[in-house]
């Protein structure tokens, strides 16, 4: 989910102004200057990194019956129109856990509402598996879109993964238009992608795609990616493309420093991107881009063709309004932080679960807190709920020895100078240790105390944390086979705990963060950036 900073609020706000003075808020937005004569243009709408339907920001950005309505006021006015897709919608979307029929969604309404606004093309993104193959697979059948992946591979069958392609070309007004998706190759390591699943050298797999949309006659090529900004330049000075539509990032880019134009959206369907490309006729070389940001605001009237497709999930966001307890303190739940330090709001989820599993000690990545904004004191919903803890694990307790526990402190802090948001990164409780950022990855724990005392390399600990980590991803090897058992003898999930946890107020959370956690070196962060913001309106 996106950053809510004050420079984007502000941009935010400056981008609907210039809608409102335009008067582009109900009639069709402007359109690029005039292409060249002798030119085809072609325009791409591009959206990435959705994670529900309804509108974000108290309503105020995003939502996807509204960009229905603006995808079509841009159909009115340009005849060659595709409408892609840029990866991460089936999970961890706030509406996949939620039951209807006894079942959870697991992406169900997402395709549902992909199907329904008119999508031609997706690339799958990490978060595509965090249910497993089985789903993706059942998701992709539902599809009436089509799946890019040409790094996805199948190593039992000996294939791409299933149903889904390399590469497409689809002819718009005379030209032929190649697209190629690729999914960064991390992703079998930070997802629950099955063990044939296989995740291809991108560079590979790049040329490959190309080369065959080549021998398809695509005169115009686009890569359509899921992967971080430096990963698209890369890809840009491995293969020659003509522009990289791109996801992961869950911010906007604009970027021409490779001499290859690369742009991204924010998430959430805050703004829907528009990509003209203005190829010429007779020798297909393409003469002009230009990338637009149209916002997605409440000024747009939402699409009833839309909203009619999506009736049958309406009971399931009436039901995300519902209220389940309270917090007496604003939370941080920022990407930013909960991927870079402590916050109390990882504290207090770390809290909730050592108490609910009567454990020493608990650990908890900070990319599964996913929440990405400040949430204010006072009510909590099911949706901000949710939105805290979208992923499908269960609460275990494993038994370690002292050295297993630093080693996946270890862990948890190795990409905290190499990659500013880690999702490996450990919020913890009952315990506090200090690292080093400048030292080599594996040497950065200083020192670890638990429960006040210094860590006892031989002794036994018992530690809660989510089963994703137990079974070793994220980099957390150390705790594969380990004694392990469910915390919870009554079936709960860790969504029921924190559910828990907000209803009755035990644990209570924290104003601020509470010193668990000190970082030192070059990396180090002013003690007052500990300070959770007051929210945005």
């Amino acid at each position: 989910m996106k950053k809510k900073t004050a420079l984007a609020r502000r941009e935010a706000l400056l981008a609907l102004a210039a809608v409102l003075a335009s008067g582009c808020a109900t009639t069709s937005p402007a359109t690029p200057p005039a292409p060249p004569a002798g030119s085809v243009r072609l325009t791409l709408l591009h959206l990435a990194d959705v994670y529900q339907v309804q509108a974000v920001d108290d309503g105020q950005r995003g939502g996807m019956a509204r960009a229905a309505t603006l995808r079509k006021q841009v159909l009115r006015d340009s005849p060659h129109v595709l409408t892609l897709m840029g990866g991460d919608t089936l999970s961890p979307s706030v509406e996949s856990l939620v039951e209807v029929d006894g079942q959870q969604l697991k992406g169900r309404h997402m395709v549902a509402a992909w199907n329904a606004l008119g999508l031609d093309y997706a690339v799958l993104g990490n978060h595509e598996f965090d249910f497993g193959d089985d789903v993706l697979r059942e998701r992709i059948r539902e599809s009436r879109f089509t799946w890019l992946g040409a790094n996805v591979e199948d190593t039992k069958a000996g294939g791409l993964f299933t149903g889904v392609k390399p590469y497409a070309v689809r002819e718009l007004g005379g030209i032929k238009l190649g697209l190629f998706g690729v999914v960064l190759p991390e992703t079998k390591t930070t997802t629950k992608a099955g063990k044939d699943t296989h995740f291809g050298d991108v560079c590979e797999a790049a040329r490959g795609a190309v080369a065959k949309l080549r021998e398809d006659g695509a005169q115009v090529i686009v890569a359509l990616t899921h992967q971080t900004a430096d990963q698209d330049r890369a890809l840009t000075r491995c293969v020659k493309v003509d522009v990289v539509l791109g996801g992961h990032d869950h911010e906007a880019l604009e970027d021409h420093t490779t001499g290859t134009p690369i742009f991204k959206v924010a998430a959430d369907a805050v703004d829907l991107g528009r990509l003209t490309m203005d190829v010429d006729s007779a020798t297909a070389t393409v003469r002009q881009v230009v990338w637009q940001t149209l916002p997605v605001t409440r000024q747009l009237p939402e699409d009833a063709e839309f909203n009619a497709a999506m009736q049958p999930y309406a009971a399931l966001f009436s039901k995300l309004s519902e209220r389940v307890g309270r917090t007496p303190v604003a939370l941080d739940a920022r990407a930013a932080e909960v991927r870079t330090r402590e916050t109390n709001l990882g504290s207090f989820v770390a809290d909730a679960f050592r108490a609910a599993a009567g454990a020493d000690v608990a650990l908890v990545n900070g990319g599964a807190l996913r929440a990405d904004a400040v949430l204010p004191a006072g009510g909590v919903t099911r949706r901000d709920l949710h939105s805290i803890l979208p992923y499908a694990d269960e609460l275990v307790v494993l038994e370690v020895k002292g050295d297993t526990l630093r080693a996946a402190l270890e862990n948890g802090v190795s990409l905290s100078r190499e990659d500013s948001r880690p999702g490996r990164f450990p919020q913890v409780s009952g315990m506090e240790f200090t690292f080093d950022a400048d030292k080599p990855a594996g040497q950065r724990v200083l020192g670890v105390t638990v429960g006040g005392k210094p860590l006892d390399a031989a002794a036994t600990y018992r530690l809660a944390t989510l089963s994703f980590l137990a079974s070793g991803k994220d980099g957390y090897d150390m705790l594969k086979n380990q004694p392990t058992t469910p915390a919870m003898v009554n079936g709960h999930s860790p969504l029921d705990v924190l559910a828990e946890a907000f209803r009755t107020g035990t644990p209570s959370p924290h104003a601020q963060a509470a010193g668990r956690i000190s970082r030192r070196g070059s990396g180090a962060l002013a003690p007052d950036a500990r300070q959770p913001p007051a929210p945005l309106k």
